[in-house]
């Protein structure tokens, strides 16, 4: 197993008002001294998982670079690597992924802001498999997001895993590189971060509006069928009140600029019913549809 080892450099602050693919770059890339750099972290998964899904998996924090050099050369060496280094700008995250059998392997570096969300993510994919009909595949993606983690650019070249020749029309079957879209949405999240303070109202409210995302779905499937590919976030904000219903809606942002979708959701929103409560409560969710192979969901 090729085992994961890099050094990762400074990394200043993503100003936000200038959060375009070159600031991201100047930002991730960018060498600077040691003062403020955090000694790295190793992460590896201990139970087998291949491209564990955010807050996946058993994960074992080590020590040494020898005792990951260990695990390596054991008898079930880990599926999944992870180095973490924190800096005064933001987190560097390289991960190592690959299946049990070898046949593929991934190489993913995420760069996420000081805040938490996601500002790159490069992947590296070589299928080694393609080889036995013709060349091995090494396919290599970068995509940059901006803060609220709409894609700003994706870049995709495939080549020869031996040369590094293009290939102009490469037959494999890609993998997608693993989307993490937070720091806390990292597999090993609970490990790496301090513990959110728990807030048991908004846990219930957020279950509830999980149970009733079919319908918003359906909304969302609908307006697709007049604008193929449509995709983005949109988040919601609205308030629940004593008595349950649902007041004051407002579409915070809308990625999607579709009046389909945003008419027929808000519709679908206002016609809910919560639990009576003691006061009224404010709510704001974002809804993700069709980002990066996703079908809709809540983002963390």
């Amino acid at each position: 197993m090729v085992h994961l080892l890099l050094l990762l450099m400074l990394v200043p602050a993503i100003p936000a008002k200038t959060d375009g693919v070159g600031a991201i770059d100047a930002a991730c890339e960018a060498p600077g001294g040691r003062v403020g750099v955090r000694r790295a972290r190793i992460f590896v998964e201990v139970s087998g998982a291949v491209l564990p899904r955010p807050r996946q998996g058993q994960w074992r924090e080590i020590d040494t670079e020898a005792e990951l050099h260990a695990l390596a050369a054991g008898e079930r060496p880990p599926n999944t690597e992870a180095i973490v280094r924190g800096t005064r700008g933001g987190t560097l995250v390289s991960m190592y992924f690959q299946d049990a059998s070898a046949n593929w392997a991934h190489v993913v570096d995420y760069c996420f802001r000081a805040e938490g969300p996601l500002a790159r993510l490069r992947g590296t994919f070589n299928s080694f498999t393609a080889a036995e009909r013709g060349p091995g595949i090494r396919r290599r993606r970068t995509i940059y997001f901006d803060a609220q983690g709409a894609v700003l650019r994706a870049q995709t070249r495939v080549s020869d895993i031996d040369t590094d020749r293009p290939l102009n029309e490469p037959r494999f079957t890609d993998e997608d590189d693993p989307l993490y879209p937070s720091v806390r949405a990292l597999p090993f999240a609970a490990d790496l971060l301090p513990p959110v303070a728990a807030d048991a109202d908004s846990d219930r409210l957020a279950t509830m509006v999980r149970e009733r995302l079919p319908a918003v779905k359906g909304c969302y499937q609908r307006a697709l069928k007049h604008a193929p590919g449509l995709a983005g976030k949109a988040v919601g904000r609205w308030t629940v009140e004593a008595a349950g219903s649902v007041s004051a809606f407002s579409w915070q942002t809308d990625e999607m600029k579709s009046a389909a979708f945003t008419d027929c959701a808000q519709k679908v929103i206002e016609s809910w019913r919560f639990p009576a409560r003691d006061e009224p409560k404010v709510v704001t969710f974002p809804f993700v549809f069709g980002v990066l192979g996703a079908d809709i969901s809540l983002a963390p």
